[in-house]
């Protein structure tokens, strides 16, 4: 059994859009995007948003919820996911690995019948809202593993089904260009430019933290169960000096110091990690304010 996070990261995609609002901000960057409903959100009150992150499966999420204005998946689309197509071969004991760790061998042959047919759809829009749908499955599972008597029994077809319908409540236009890109941070900020740039510094040893649902479900995606968060992020910025202080606070430094053309800065901390955030924010901007609707959801917006 493994330890489920409560969420992966405390942002507030309302605050984020008042402090845009505020500040007269129409576009952002965020370079440490993660699983981009936040830039969804920002996407359909108008702001141009732009992701990036080194996960392969936030940026084909990013595809279908962020760039992806019009794509939907209809019945009979769904219906082609859900389920194995006759004639279709599969590999299903991809995910063999998983079965009686985490899933059982029905769900561990579904993992792999959808792994198949995902790869199948005809546009990166219609990826991108699957991947977001079966990835609710994989949590609900994994929830269901740990509460048995408190999440009813579903057949995975079934619970597929309606989650992966449920995706095209997130299809929307705002009339702007909308883009994700699978890079490190550094990347992302060379090739892109906007009004305001969201940074969510990670922390010191988050390798070692993270939720392990993402470093399992990018394993989904690539197919390989043996796949590990070290192996995404070995040759990335905060890869091998997250654990070392001094690296780690140079790294977040150089952040700051690439993103001096932007005029507005909003980085995201809590309070257990103020202390040691907020005094690079400073030394980075003349002028940096601390708004803290709670203790595990500060923002330091920062101006030139």
């Amino acid at each position: 059994m493994i330890e489920l996070h409560e969420r992966t990261r405390r942002i507030s995609p309302t605050r984020i859009h008042e402090i845009l609002l505020r500040y007269g901000a129409k576009s952002l960057v965020d370079p440490f995007m993660g699983l981009p409903t936040h830039l969804n959100y920002l996407k359909r009150h108008g702001i141009a948003v732009h992701g990036g992150d080194v996960l392969e499966w936030f940026v084909r999420v990013g595809e279908g919820i962020v760039v992806n204005d019009l794509t939907i998946l209809r019945d009979h689309e769904v219906a082609e996911i859900v389920e194995m197509i006759p004639g279709r071969i599969y590999a299903l004991d991809l995910f063999k690995a998983w079965e009686g760790v985490f899933f059982t061998e029905e769900q561990c042959v579904y993992l792999g019948v959808w792994f198949d047919n995902v790869r199948n759809l005809r546009s990166d829009g219609q990826t991108g809202l699957a991947i977001l749908g079966l990835w609710r499955v994989f949590c609900y599972w994994l929830q269901k593993a740990q509460e048995p008597d408190e999440m009813p029994d579903l057949p995975p077809s079934e619970l597929a089904w309606y989650y992966i319908r449920q995706t095209e409540r997130w299809v929307a236009s705002n009339m702007r260009r909308n883009t994700v890109r699978q890079s490190d941070v550094m990347q992302t900020l060379e090739r892109q430019r906007a009004d305001a740039l969201l940074f969510a510094p990670p922390p010191r040893n988050a390798l070692h933290h993270a939720d392990p649902r993402i470093w399992m479900w990018e394993a989904w995606w690539q197919g390989n169960p043996y796949f590990t968060l070290e192996h995404a992020y070995r040759d990335t910025l905060f890869g091998a000096r997250s654990n070392d202080p001094a690296a780690y606070q140079r790294s977040i430094a150089g952040i700051l110091s690439e993103a001096g053309e932007y005029p507005l800065l909003i980085v995201t901390t809590n309070e257990s990690r103020l202390g040691e955030i907020e005094p690079i924010v400073r030394n980075a901007r003349a002028k940096v304010e601390c708004y803290a609707p709670n203790d595990s959801e500060i923002y330091l917006i920062a101006t030139a």
